[in-house]
């Protein structure tokens, strides 16, 4: 019999994963574990086996017809498709699912971002002196990733929503006539037999015994329209869910489209990620069709594609996710593009620091009044409705000469106008916050965006010392003098803390309030769903401790 099972290296404890998949108990795969799939079959030494559409590398196998690849999931977790591919077989396909380091970002926490990132881009854009709105993706330029990757773990989310209602539709009592014959309108009511009078034609009684009431003096219409009351799926709601299935559905065609269209690159890499994704977005728009064709909005009439609040959306659990998952399809689609969303799950540390930035300045705009909040520079906006998030050096201004900077650079002082920069080389923080002269000192707040938690922090440290040293200004009597006021770690990891922080063991001590108030320097926690008022509260004393 042909079998794959998975085994986990450390404690050989093994799961057969097709056919008849056995239940893999929590924690049995999690993301820092490392695992051995045995396929054994024949002709097994040509199968391939993939995860997400990435080929894993086959090892020798001294066993014949058997086939040994290893995967280790890194730091993803969640659910992930994986696909054997056995010569003159159809390809099998299965689901696994890693758990997640719980102090770690996850899959979900990935898709957190992706949703704040866009939430805060139309936030931020309606604050700028761009007065449009933001389109619908599809045209010549190709979606960003991270976009793709959210709305696939969307549709996760829907097919088990939409199978919910499926199954607990809403309905409501429809009214409809039919017309029948007299003969069989057994059940009419007298206001039916009158209003039937009135068009149409009237047959009269021939036989000298009359069974008609005496009322209708022998006459009876040939025809009687019955009103009937029966149970339908035809509700607004239903319609309006059904045109938002079809139209993200005839979105994603396009977005294959666009793909394919775009295999013309000269970069391999670029074009084979063009292809998987092409293919991805087939597959995701057929299972939108599929939803589309479910009865609740088969039966349901036509409408536009929006999603109107309603007392249903407001109060059924199941219909109220799905209103919430179309708020989210809806951010993926939009024209929103940028180097840091065109990237896979695998560098979630790179959308991290955008993240960071964004919602800082959010945060800020809260914080100081978006009618001070200058974002004109982070966004560019095209003809076509689109906006593209900028990625370079950016610089959003608030109030009183305070500016939030991304990835601004720092050459050697000397070179720099105003003797302000570097003494060794060219330095570019993630984050910068400063606040210039008259209203301030001119000093850096320096924060840098590491995706690590744990020990992993410790080695981030070096990157945060090496600013507050080496980026100084040459005064007037030719000395040089630091320019870092504050240096902090931004991080999502969580700390445990104790009261005197000389025995809170590192990295932990790094988030010791008193420790961060006494050197300013340290860390930060800054987690995908904090709030805009925690990030807040995270500014504010960023602030109060590099200025005390």
């Amino acid at each position: 019999m042909s079998e794959l099972i998975i085994r986990d290296e450390m404690t050989g404890t093994s799961w057969r994963v097709w056919p008849d998949p056995e239940l893999i108990s929590s924690g049995g795969i999690h993301e820092t574990g490392s695992y051995l799939f045995e396929l054994r079959a024949p002709n097994a030494e040509l199968a391939e086996l993939l995860i997400d559409d990435n080929p894993l590398e086959a090892l020798r196998s001294q066993v014949p017809n058997t086939a040994r690849w290893r995967w280790q999931p890194g730091f993803q977790s969640g659910t992930v498709e994986a696909t054997l591919r056995i010569p003159k077989d159809n390809p099998r396909r299965f689901e696994l699912i890693t758990d997640p380091d719980l102090r770690k970002l996850t899959r979900h926490d990935f898709d957190t971002m992706v949703r704040e990132i866009l939430e805060d881009t139309f936030a931020l854009f309606s604050m700028s002196s761009f007065r449009k709105s933001i389109a619908r993706g599809v045209g010549t330029k190709p979606p960003a990733i991270a976009r793709l990757e959210f709305l696939r773990s969307r549709i996760k989310e829907l097919e088990k929503v939409v199978s919910d209602i499926v199954r607990h539709p809403r309905r409501r009592l429809a009214s409809t006539e039919t017309s029948v014959p007299y003969h069989r309108a057994k059940r009419a009511k007298g206001q039916e037999i009158l209003k039937a009078f009135r068009s149409g034609r009237i047959n009269s009684e021939t036989s000298s015994s009359t069974r008609l009431p005496n009322a209708l003096n022998g006459f009876l219409p040939e025809r009687i329209s019955i009103r009937e009351r029966r149970s339908s799926l035809d509700l607004v709601e239903h319609r309006q869910m059904g045109a938002c299935l079809r139209s993200w559905s005839s979105w994603l065609s396009a977005v294959a489209g666009v793909l394919t269209r775009d295999q013309k690159v000269a970069d391999a890499d670029i074009r084979r990620e063009h292809s998987k994704w092409a293919f991805r977005c087939r597959r995701m728009s057929h299972s939108l069709s599929g939803m589309a064709m479910e009865p609740p909005f088969k039966e349901a009439a036509e409408a536009p594609p929006i999603l109107r609040l309603s007392a249903i959306f407001r109060n059924d659990p199941l219909y109220r996710r799905f209103f919430r998952l179309s708020q989210d399809m809806d951010l993926g689609i939009a024209a929103v593009f940028g180097d840091f969303l065109d990237m896979p799950l695998a560098r979630t540390f790179d959308l991290y620091e955008l993240w960071c930035f964004l919602r800082l300045v959010r945060a800020a705009a809260e914080e100081f009044g978006a009618e001070k909040l200058e974002t004109t520079n982070l966004f560019i906006s095209d003809a076509r409705g689109g906006v593209t998030v900028a990625a370079g050096a950016v610089t959003v201004s608030l109030e009183d000469g305070w500016k939030l900077c991304f990835q601004k650079q720092y050459r050697e002082f000397w070179i720099e106008p105003g003797g302000r920069g570097s003494f060794s080389r060219n330095m570019v923080p993630d984050i910068v916050i400063m606040q210039d002269p008259p209203m301030g000192t001119g000093r850096l707040i320096i924060l840098d965006s590491k995706y690590r938690i744990n020990e992993g922090l410790n080695a981030a440290l070096d990157s945060i010392h090496t600013y507050r040293d080496a980026l100084v200004h040459e005064a007037d009597s030719g000395s040089m003098e630091g320019i870092v006021a504050a240096a902090y770690l931004l991080t999502p990891d969580i700390p445990q803390l104790i009261a005197d922080y000389r025995e809170t063991p590192m990295p932990g001590r790094l988030f010791h309030p008193v420790y961060r108030s006494n050197f300013r320097f340290g860390a930060i926690t800054m987690r995908p769903g904090m709030t805009t008022a925690e990030i807040g509260l995270a500014l504010q004393m960023i602030s109060q401790d590099a200025i005390a």
